[in-house]
């Protein structure tokens, strides 16, 4: 009864028109992690609208892997597939592949310290269809990912930095993102076999986005496009039979970010997904 009641109330929740937005999602990857025995395998589906601004709609699946390696480290790979669609069309395809090592380093006091490093690869097309980059389903850069993460009995905290230093191959913006600091607190605990957590999570892009000018070979920066973002992340697992679990996330801004032109800023998402352990 307490599991359904959970799920019912989340459910409800994600349909409410919650606002969600990360300004990378490879920076909000550091203390995302659930540590747990051998290896894990799943897949999640989100479904985002951007907001009234630009109108754009967002379909995307993503399959992770959580490979046990060593006696104590971890390789996360994350493979996304997304469909956008708005006024100027549509466009879909394979997005950018996330890498990361989960290393633990040390014991401090009654928790764990951990490292996480790796890279979000321009694996994913970020000049289609002669759409601007908020369509596209890269970022059409190659960032480096890392950070370091506390645990300490239900209670876990974590800081995160990703480096983007290039610029995007689309025709329309040629966009530069600035470089994200991630700062994260969170709670988990059991409620009657469901894996109840909640997230706070803030995001400062450091520098302002750039995109080209209106005479050729010339760039200008995008006015609040280092906008700070705070988020509450709710989340919940629902143990489904044998090794497999039902995820359920959102997330609810306590402040949002307006500006669009990366395509990553959400108004209303709804995620879920299930996963394996082997």
């Amino acid at each position: 009864m307490t599991r359904t009641i959970v799920l019912a109330v989340l459910l409800t929740c994600f349909t409410s028109g919650l606002s969600a937005q990360c300004s990378d999602a490879g920076a909000c990857s550091i203390g995302a992690i659930e540590v747990g025995p051998g290896h894990r395998i799943g897949v999640r589906y989100a479904f985002g609208k951007s907001g009234k601004a630009d109108g754009l709609t967002f379909h995307t699946v993503e399959v992770e892997a959580d490979v046990a390696l060593f006696r104590t480290s971890r390789l996360i790979i994350s493979m996304p597939w997304s469909r956008s669609s708005g006024p100027a069309g549509d466009l879909g395809g394979a997005g950018d592949l996330t890498v990361l090592w989960h290393q633990p380093l040390t014991e401090i006091g009654s928790g764990a310290l951990s490292l996480q490093a790796g890279a979000r690869l321009a694996t994913g097309e970020s000049d289609g269809a002669g759409l601007s980059q908020a369509y596209q389903p890269g970022l059409g850069t190659n960032d480096i990912l890392f950070g370091l993460t506390y645990t300490a009995g239900s209670w876990h905290a974590a800081a995160g930095y990703q480096v983007s230093r290039g610029r995007s191959a689309n025709a329309i913006t040629r966009l530069r993102r600035g470089d994200d600091l991630m700062m994260r607190v969170g709670y988990a605990t059991d409620l009657s076999g469901v894996q109840a957590g909640v997230d706070l999570l803030a995001i400062k892009r450091l520098h302002l986005s750039s995109v080209a000018g209106a005479v050729a070979g010339t760039f200008v920066d995008v006015p609040g496009s280092d906008q700070f973002q705070v988020n509450v992340v709710p989340s919940a697992g629902i143990p489904v039979t044998g090794a497999f679990t039902l995820r359920v996330a959102a997330a609810v801004p306590l402040r949002s970010r307006d500006i669009n032109v990366d395509g990553l800023t959400r108004s209303l998402t709804v995620l879920i997904g299930v996963e394996a352990r082997l």
